[in-house]
């Protein structure tokens, strides 16, 4: 899931739940600017700690996969 992809995501379920920037922020206790800036595509000057703390205020958590079809191997 790309940056894009989360900002659309967290911008929808916290529409979906009908709840407000502000109250989405108060809840991941961030900046109202840091959900401003995480469903406007701005995501990686986050920092993961705080994307994942939006995240877990929705309900939703990131899951890192192997991408189909990848040939990458530990190292």
């Amino acid at each position: 899931m790309d940056t894009v992809k989360i900002g659309d995501v967290v911008r929808l379920e916290r529409a979906r739940q009908g709840m407000t920037q502000a109250g989405l922020a108060e809840r991941a206790e961030v900046s109202k600017g840091r959900i401003e800036a995480i469903e406007n595509h701005r995501g990686l000057e986050l920092g993961l700690g705080r994307v994942v703390a939006i995240l877990d205020a929705l309900g939703l958590e990131l899951r890192i996969h192997e991408k189909a079809g990848s040939t990458a191997t530990a190292g």
